[in-house]
C-alpha cells in the first residue's frame, strides 16, 4: 500500500488534536481527506445515530449542507448505506454500477441527494470507506468525482482507508473527551446540589434543635414564633380557625389578611388538603402569603402565615414552616388537654362544694385552687358567656384582683367569687360592692348573684340565692341585667312561698278590687299599685297614671269603699302594701 504524503498526515493529525467542536472537527476531517485526494471533488461524512438507527450526514463538501442534512440513510441504502452494512470499502468507477448501487435509495433521500448536488445530478465515480472502531461501524466517508469515471483509483481508496482509520480515532477520542466533560459537569452539579442540600439540612437541623429545646423547657407560641422569625426574617403570624390573630412578629407590623380570605379558593384547598399553599394577593400581585395549616390529631386548629415578596421561597423555609406548624399544634393540643383536665377537676370540686359536706380531701383540693376555709364566698350565675363577654368579665376580675373559680355548664356559667378572709367586714363589703358596680356597668353581662358567706361549706347557700336571682331575672325579661339577692328586700320572702299561697293572700286582701276591675273593666288595681309604689304621694301617682287629681281622689275613695276600711289604719294599710307587692311579684310582666 502506498501511503499518503507525510504532510497530509501531519495536517490530519493536527486536525485530530485541535480543540474544536465536534461539528468543526468532522468538517475538517472530510475537507482534509478531499484535499489529500485530488481526484475527489465532493463527499459526505456520515455518522450512525443508534437512537433512530440511521446514518446522518455530519459534514459535506461539494453539496448543499442545508439540503443534505435532511437525508437519513438506512443500513444498506445507497452506496454509503451498503458500505455501513457490509463494513467493507468500495470503489465504483462505472456509471451503471453507481446508478445500480443508488437505486435502492428512498425517493425522499434520492430527491434531496440530487437537489443538494452542485456539480451534477450523479457522480461519475466514487470511493466509500467505513469508520470502524472495535468491530463497530460508527459511520462512513464517501468521496465523489463528477468529471471522469476513472479518476478515483485504488490508491485513492487505500489513502482514504488510512484517513478513515485516523478519523475514527479522532471521533472516538472526541466522544470520550466529551463524555468525560459531561461526567465532570454532572459531578459538579451533583456536588453543588449536595452542598446546598447539606446547608439546608444543617439550617433545618439547627432550627429543629432550637424548637425542641423550647418545647422541652415548656415554652409556647410566642417563643416558637420568635425562633421562626429569627430564621426566616419575614413577617409571620398565627391565626385561629376564624382568622383571629393569636400572635405575630414583628410586633410593630399588625398582620392584615384580605377580606373574605377564608373563601379564597387556595384557602379552601388548604382546608381540604391540610397542606401549605402560597397565595398571591389579588390587590398586589408583588406580594404573597404562605399559609401553613396547623393540624392536630384529626382536625385543623389554625394557620401559620408568612408574608413574602415575589421572590422564590427556599425549600428550607417551607420545611421550617411545616415543622413550626407541627410544634405549634403539639403545644396547642397539650394546653387544650391540660385545660380539659383542669375543667374536669374543677367540676368535681364544684359538685363537692355544692353538697356542703367538707372533708380533709376537699379542703386540700380547695387549698390547691387557692381557696381557704376562712375566706368569704359568693356564687354568680350567668347565661353562657360569649367570647367577648368572658373576656370582659375576666378583665373586671383582674382589675379588682378578685380570685374566682369559673365552671361552664350546659345552661349557665357558674362562678365562685373568693373574698380574702383577712379583710375586715368594711373592706370585704367595699370590695364586693365595687364588684357589683363594675358588673352592672358592663352591658354584656347578665347575672344572678347570691349572698356572701364565710367558709366553703356555705357556698351551696349562696348558690341557691343565685339560682333564685336567675329565676327572677328570667321572669323579668330584659328589665334588669343583674340581680343581687341582698337587694331583693321583701321579695326574698315571696320567693320562699308557693304561688298558691301568695295568690291566696292577695285574694284575702284585695279580692273586692280585683273582681270590680274584672266586672267593670276598671283600673282600680293599677291605681292602687301605683299609689303604693309612690308611697301615697298624690302628685307622683297622678303623673304616673296621667290622670287628674279628682280622678285619683274618686278612685281611692271607691277602693276604700270596696275594701271596707280606710288607708289611715296602720294594720290595714300594711296588708294593702304587702298585697300590692305580691301583685307586682306575680303579675308585673
Amino acid at each position: 500500500m502506498e501511503h499518503p504524503p507525510i504532510h497530509s498526515l501531519m495536517r490530519f493529525m493536527k486536525t485530530i488534536m485541535s480543540p474544536v467542536h465536534e461539528e468543526q472537527m468532522l468538517q475538517l476531517i472530510l475537507q482534509t481527506a478531499i484535499d489529500s485526494i485530488p481526484a475527489a471533488g465532493a463527499g459526505f461524512l456520515f455518522l450512525h445515530d443508534p437512537l433512530i438507527n440511521k446514518l446522518i450526514i455530519q459534514a459535506t463538501v461539494g453539496y448543499l449542507p442545508a439540503v443534505m442534512t435532511m437525508t437519513r440513510l438506512s443500513s444498506g441504502e445507497g452506496i454509503s448505506g451498503k458500505v455501513f452494512a457490509e463494513r467493507m470499502p468500495i470503489r465504483i468507477n462505472n456509471l451503471s454500477e453507481l446508478q445500480s448501487a443508488m437505486s435502492n435509495m428512498s425517493a425522499f433521500n434520492y430527491k434531496y441527494y440530487v437537489e443538494s448536488s452542485t456539480q451534477g445530478e450523479t457522480p461519475c465515480c466514487c470511493i466509500s470507506v467505513p469508520l470502524l472502531s472495535d468491530n463497530r461501524c460508527i459511520g462512513v466517508i464517501t468521496l465523489d468525482n463528477f468529471t471522469d469515471s476513472q479518476a478515483l483509483t485504488e490508491h485513492d481508496l487505500q489513502t482514504l482507508q488510512i484517513y478513515c482509520d485516523l478519523a475514527t480515532i479522532a471521533i472516538e477520542h472526541h466522544r470520550l473527551f466529551r463524555q468525560v466533560q459531561e461526567q465532570n459537569h454532572e459531578l459538579f452539579l451533583t456536588h453543588d446540589a449536595l452542598r446546598q442540600e447539606h446547608e439546608r439540612l444543617q439550617i433545618t437541623m439547627d432550627f429543629h434543635n432550637q424548637i425542641n429545646n423550647l418545647a422541652a423547657k415548656g415554652y409556647g407560641t410566642p417563643e416558637i414564633l420568635s425562633a421562626l422569625y429569627r430564621n426566616v426574617k419575614m413577617p409571620i403570624a398565627v391565626f385561629d380557625l376564624l382568622l383571629t390573630p393569636i400572635d405575630y412578629l414583628p410586633a410593630e407590623v399588625t398582620p392584615h389578611l384580605p377580606d373574605q380570605f377564608l373563601q379564597h379558593p387556595a384557602m379552601q384547598w388548604v382546608q381540604r388538603s391540610k397542606k401549605w399553599q402560597r397565595i398571591v394577593l389579588e390587590e398586589d400581585n408583588s406580594q404573597s402569603i404562605i399559609v401553613t395549616p396547623i393540624v392536630g390529631t384529626d382536625r385543623l386548629l389554625g394557620y401559620l402565615c408568612a408574608w413574602t415578596g415575589n421572590q422564590e421561597v427556599m425549600s428550607t423555609n417551607k420545611m421550617i414552616f411545616e415543622y413550626s406548624a407541627t410544634v405549634l399544634a403539639l403545644d396547642w393540643v397539650k394546653k387544650e388537654a391540660v385545660q380539659q383536665s383542669q375543667m374536669r377537676a374543677k367540676d368535681v370540686f364544684f359538685e363537692s362544694i355544692l353538697s356542703g359536706e367538707m372533708n380533709m380531701s376537699l379542703q386540700e383540693q380547695a387549698r390547691v385552687l387557692g381557696f381557704e376555709q376562712e375566706d368569704h364566698y359568693a356564687v354568680m350565675l350567668m347565661q353562657p358567656l360569649s367570647v367577648t363577654a368572658r373576656h370582659s368579665f375576666e378583665s373586671i376580675m383582674s382589675q379588682l384582683h378578685i380570685h374566682y373559680l369559673l365552671v361552664e355548664r350546659h345552661h349557665h356559667t357558674i362562678i365562685i367569687v373568693n373574698i380574702a378572709g383577712h379583710l375586715n367586714k368594711e373592706e370585704r363589703q367595699s370590695q364586693f360592692q365595687l364588684l357589683l358596680r363594675e358588673l352592672r356597668r358592663d352591658r354584656q353581662l347578665s347575672s344572678g348573684i347570691g349572698r356572701m358567706y364565710q367558709g366553703l361549706d356555705k357556698v351551696s347557700r349562696s348558690y341557691k340565692d343565685a339560682e333564685q336571682c336567675m329565676q327572677l331575672l328570667l321572669k323579668e325579661g330584659n328589665q334588669q341585667r343583674l340581680i343581687y339577692f341582698g337587694d331583693l328586700g321583701v321579695i326574698r320572702f315571696f320567693m320562699q312561698q308557693s304561688r298558691e299561697e301568695l295568690e291566696e293572700y292577695l285574694n284575702d286582701v284585695l279580692e273586692p278590687i280585683i273582681q270590680y276591675d274584672q266586672q267593670k273593666k276598671a283600673n282600680l288595681m293599677i291605681t292602687l299599685v301605683s299609689f303604693v309604689k309612690y308611697d301615697r304621694n298624690l302628685k307622683n301617682t297622678t303623673q304616673s297614671l296621667n290622670i287628674h287629681h279628682n280622678t285619683l281622689y274618686y278612685r281611692l275613695g271607691r277602693i276604700q269603699e270596696l275594701l271596707g276600711y280606710s288607708f289611715d289604719h296602720g294594720d290595714e294599710w300594711f296588708n294593702v302594701r304587702m298585697a300590692c307587692q305580691i301583685y307586682l311579684y306575680l303579675y308585673e310582666e
